[in-house]
């Protein structure tokens, strides 16, 4: 978690959802394309989160939809 994190706010929360994600991700053995594929279902679940409390990615933490199609693209040749 980032240096200073309490876990106190909903977006704080949220951080712990998407790492939530990640760890449920790699103790499943999910497969996926690439590394980067893995941010798109952890985004949508600490997306989820947020509207619970009235927030966005976008507004919290400046993460639009754009944004998470560049985090979650592969980089195949």
């Amino acid at each position: 978690m980032p240096h200073g994190w309490t876990g106190e706010t909903p977006a704080e929360a949220s951080i712990l959802v998407h790492e939530t994600v990640h760890h449920l991700q790699h103790g499943g053995n999910l497969h996926y394309d690439c590394p980067q594929a893995r941010e798109r279902l952890a985004y949508a679940a600490q997306q989820r989160w947020l509207a619970d409390h009235g927030l966005t990615l976008a507004e919290t933490f400046g993460v639009d939809d754009l944004t998470i199609s560049v985090r979650s693209m592969c980089d195949h040749p």
